[in-house]
């Protein structure tokens, strides 16, 4: 469907990201139900050969599909204050087009939380069967037990095992039997622009930025959104039902903001109309670092020989990717994954035990069973970032 000033959508979905496309997928289970999704980036991830091969993902950082939003990182006498990047996904699928393919929803615990917050229908059993819905599991070698079928089946990212590199496994086999599931299939990267694949009533907006939202000062409801397009024309487009901002948790705060939603005091100071005085927009962030551990390995261990320096092994790889998308280049490099708690360590701790106390009885990071850290084993060179 062609979109001009004022078009109708039955939903106008902004932002095709990883919430975004899916949240269309479903709509659109209803076939007399018209979706628009506005789109930031391109719209061809599913085409592009730097973000559906796996070995590719580091390289995306800073890429024209980043948004590449920098964090400073806080003031400490012991540390150098520095801007890391912070990769968010501009381009159709978002972050999952950029992200490193762990298929790990996250722990029982952490979901429950959020029924605290007001979401009592965002609580782990009942958001289980969805996530189950959005994945297919593959598992064609046979060798993973019959019950992990119950990760997902009938969904658009195609999920499995990480296909092992043969070069790690003496480091690998010294560690672990238990594997990760990547959303890589067949040596390509899956992405929620899997989601949108034999949709006709999806309408995608690409290369196209939020200008505003359209909001009736009367009812405080929202009747569309003004975007500018790619020609640089501005459009102002509406719905019939719902618009549902999907722009990530850095842009959307920003597009509420703009559209005179969030706090008086800084709304005030861009000379923006408030129309909803709500001084949590774009407040109470909360993100995991990510910090490095590089080990110096003997040569012929490591992959960086193999992906990252010019040679014979690069060039076997690189063949063997174009012959079926198979060798190092088919691997996210993430093999292994592990989420341990440390409470007997924690527990030694004086200042830890006062702050337990202080919240009854409960650990103060983790209160519900969740992990305290996320392992991550990479078998090529990796700086900081998030």
């Amino acid at each position: 469907m062609s979109v001009k000033e004022g078009s109708r959508f039955d939903f106008i979905i902004v932002g095709g990201g990883t919430a975004g496309n899916t949240v269309a997928m479903r709509l659109v289970e209803n076939p007399d139900v018209r979706v628009l999704i506005i789109e930031a980036g391109v719209g061809n991830a599913i085409d592009i050969p730097e973000i559906r091969t796996p070995s590719g993902a580091m390289e995306l950082r800073n890429s024209k599909y980043d948004w590449a939003y920098k964090t400073t990182m806080i003031k400490r006498d012991d540390y150098e204050r520095v801007k890391k990047p912070n990769t968010r996904g501009k381009i159709l699928g978002g972050s999952s087009s950029l992200n490193y393919f762990t298929w790990a929803p996250g722990s029982k615990g952490t979901f429950d939380m959020w029924e605290e917050f007001g979401g009592k229908d965002w609580t782990w059993d009942n958001l289980k069967p969805y996530l189950r819905k959005s994945v297919t599991y593959h598992d064609d070698t046979g060798i993973h037990p019959p019950h992990l079928t119950n990760i997902g089946g009938g969904g658009p990212i195609l999920i499995a095992h990480s296909e092992l590199i043969p070069e790690m496994s003496p480091f690998r086999d010294r560690l672990t039997q238990a594997w990760n599931v990547n959303t890589i299939y067949k040596g390509q990267r899956s992405g929620s622009f899997l989601c949108l694949v034999g949709k006709p009533n999806i309408t995608v907006m690409t290369e196209t930025h939020s200008k505003c939202l359209i909001i009736d000062e009367s009812d405080h409801t929202c009747k569309g959104v003004t975007v500018i397009t790619k020609s640089n024309n501005e459009l102002s487009l509406y719905v019939t039902r719902e618009v549902i901002v999907t722009e990530g948790v850095f842009e959307s705060p920003k597009l509420l903001m703009l559209s005179g939603i969030g706090p008086k005091r800084e709304l005030t100071r861009h000379n923006i109309d408030v129309i909803i005085d709500s001084p949590h927009v774009g407040k109470h962030l909360l993100d995991h670092p990510g910090v490095p551990f590089v080990l110096h390995v003997k040569d012929d261990f490591g992959m960086d020989e193999h992906v990252l320096r010019e040679g014979a092994k690069r060039d076997k790889a690189i063949m063997a990717y174009k012959e079926n998308f198979g060798g190092p280049l088919a691997s996210g490099f993430l093999e292994m994954v592990g989420f341990p708690r440390i409470d007997e360590y924690l527990e030694r701790d004086a200042d830890y035990r006062k702050a337990k106390a202080a919240n009854g009885g409960k650990d103060p990071f983790c209160p519900y069973g969740q992990p305290h850290f996320e392992l991550d084993f990479v078998c090529m060179f990796g700086s900081a970032f998030q």
